[in-house]
């Protein structure tokens, strides 16, 4: 098994935790994705503290990729965000697993940047059809999916975000590469204070609204989601970058069982419904996700 396979383990398991604190956050503490994207955004520039262990100037092209790349991301994280207020976060991060990877697939075979193997392909539509199953439910109209429109954009800048982060990889070191992606993060953070004036404002008042408990909570979802941010651009550096957004299947699994555990708690926060047509499904599910990590990791 290979380092970056590790090591994307780790990140996603890091998302997890991430994603059920934003969920919180979202839905008890600050009510306005933009604003949270902001944040989130801004905060990137923490990195910068990187620079003495290898920041280096890249050429113009290069730095404006990167600087897209970061645009990017903080696109997709205020139409994800826009998405987890909309549902459960264990229904909308399996879609994100199904579409990231797969424009990503996209993207990549249109920029040549990666290819896969047979074996790797069968473990990368296992992934997939897993992590996109569960989106589906039941209703009185049949099998529907739910909550596209919102993840369906966010899969896409998220891909795209990726795809560039992977090129600037490919033409400096990793701490150049992840500094200048990042800086794209704080300029569009800055441009979503900028632009709107009722964003800018909900942006000022935030911290005053929002209670101690909940900013400490926000203190502890950035970290972990800065932390598998960190080692997921470190894996992609290393490794596929197909493979890596296809092993999100991980972070839905881990999302799921942390969901059932906490709604008893928090049931208005994390609704899970546990009948027998979804226990069901979303077991279904976990078999795919964990068959195509099986022949992942066997072929890594």
């Amino acid at each position: 098994m290979t380092t970056w396979f590790i090591i994307a383990i780790i990140a996603y398991f890091l998302f997890a935790i991430n994603g059920i604190a934003d969920k919180f956050l979202l839905t008890k503490a600050v009510g306005n994705p933009a604003v949270y994207a902001f944040y989130v955004g801004i905060s990137s520039i923490v990195v910068f503290f990187l620079s003495p262990f290898g920041l280096h100037m890249v050429p113009v092209p290069v730095l404006l990729l990167a600087l897209a790349s970061g645009a990017a991301f903080v696109c997709a994280l205020y139409f994800f965000y826009s998405a987890i207020k909309e549902t459960s976060i264990s229904r909308i991060l399996p879609i994100e697993g199904g579409l990231v990877p797969l424009f990503t697939l996209i993207f990549a075979y249109v920029a040549g940047l990666d290819s896969l193997t047979h074996v790797q392909l069968w473990a990368f539509g296992l992934l997939v059809l897993g992590a996109v199953l569960v989106d589906f439910k039941k209703t009185d109209k049949g099998w529907s999916p739910l909550h596209w429109h919102n993840a369906l954009i966010a899969a896409f800048f998220f891909a795209l975000s990726f795809i560039l982060t992977k090129y600037v990889y490919n033409e400096t070191n990793f701490i150049s590469g992840l500094i200048w992606t990042r800086l794209g993060l704080v300029l569009a953070a800055v441009a979503i204070f900028v632009l709107s004036t009722k964003t800018r404002g909900e942006i000022f008042s935030a911290p005053r609204q929002t209670s101690t408990g909940n900013k400490f909570l926000f203190y502890i979802s950035h970290a972990a989601g800065s932390a598998a941010s960190f080692l997921q651009n470190y894996a992609i550096s290393l490794g596929s970058v197909v493979i890596i957004n296809a092993m999100q299947g991980v972070q839905f699994v881990l999302i799921l069982m942390m969901s059932v555990v906490l709604s008893r708690y928090f049931p208005k926060v994390l609704k899970e419904e546990i009948t027998k047509p979804i226990l069901v499904q979303k077991i279904t599910a976990i078999v795919l996700i964990s068959a195509g990590l099986g022949l992942l990791s066997l072929n890594s």
